[in-house]
């Protein structure tokens, strides 16, 4: 029986400040974390990440229950109707005034960037002389902090709890659930909105595309993140080079739970594209993302069917 579904991807960032942090004076920083050795990494944070997810789901055509959620001061009460709004199933809620809550059955990591921050920073202005002052009059100037990175992130699915709705989560009586055909459907469009992914702040000058450019999915018997911590690269004469060793540790030691595995590598990223290949089709097909996307989406087909 699956329990999940995992996927890995990489995402790659020319110049952007996807996820600021605070403002230290005129200077817009970026959120980062730091490593052991001192030196930080740019990270986009799990809510930034869930939040464009919702954002492209409602491209696709779902209505989302925020703006049917009730607002009183800092206050925000949900509908608390999951099986109509994809996400309040997907992503959860908390009902603060009757106590419903549902912990989400999808389960996003940060995007962490692989390479150190190098300290760049973004110059803008706005001069007054525009607003017919003299050009004496100065202007005010500021500054962002960005970066260019591969971004690795996850996403884990509890393929038991999508459409299935306990009553401690709607106050209901007893357990409700939706049709199998629909909670693949819900599944099938994570993943279309996974590929279609891009968001985040300053996207009027910052405009960054954070669909993957590598992915690795899997079907698993057990709950497992495996992906998390396999995904590193490294940048050599000028390209970038997948680290093979951790992806190929992870997938021999889940070996026995992996049920279903496809990945996703889109040419022209990484300078290793053919040892890519020949190492990880042992474990699966090596498509193009937007094939190995669509062949997961087959792959939820088979979901809750006698097989599954």
């Amino acid at each position: 029986m699956s329990k999940a579904i995992v996927v890995g991807y990489l995402a790659k960032v020319s110049a952007a400040n996807v996820n600021a942090s605070h403002t230290e004076g005129n200077v817009v920083v970026a959120k980062k974390v730091t490593l052991p050795d001192g030196s930080t990494v740019p990270y986009i944070s799990g809510q930034a990440i869930r939040r464009m997810l919702r954002e492209r789901l409602a491209d696709l055509g779902y209505t989302l229950s925020e703006p049917f959620s009730q607002v009183s001061g800092q206050e925000v009460t949900p509908p608390v109707r999951p099986w109509e709004f994809i996400d309040e199933d997907l992503f959860g809620y908390l009902d603060p005034s009757g106590g419903r809550r549902r912990t989400s059955p999808v389960r996003v990591s940060a995007a962490i960037g692989l390479f150190p921050f190098q300290g760049d920073r973004d110059l803008g202005t706005r001069s007054f002389e525009r607003f017919g002052q003299a050009m004496a009059a100065g202007g005010n100037m500021f500054e962002t902090e960005l970066y260019a990175n591969l971004f690795k992130g996850t996403i884990l699915v509890e393929l038991d709890r999508v459409g299935v709705f306990q009553p401690l989560e709607t106050g209901g009586e007893k357990e409700r659930t939706l049709s199998s055909l629909d909670r693949r459907k819900r599944i099938q469009d994570l993943l279309q909105a996974l590929n279609l992914l891009w968001g985040g702040g300053r996207t009027a000058r910052m405009l960054a595309d954070l669909s993957p450019k590598f992915l690795a999915y899997t079907r698993l018997r057990v709950k497992h993140p495996i992906f998390l911590e396999a995904l590193e690269a490294r940048y050599e004469d000028g390209r970038y080079l997948l680290n093979l060793a951790p992806l190929v540790n992870v997938l021999e030691r889940f070996r026995d739970y992996r049920e279903h595995t496809i990945f996703g590598l889109d040419p022209g990223i990484f300078g290793n594209e053919e040892e890519i290949f020949n190492t990880l089709r042992e474990y699966g097909e090596v498509l193009r993302v937007r094939d190995a996307l669509a062949k997961a989406r087959e792959d939820v087909e088979g979901l809750w069917s006698e097989s599954s």
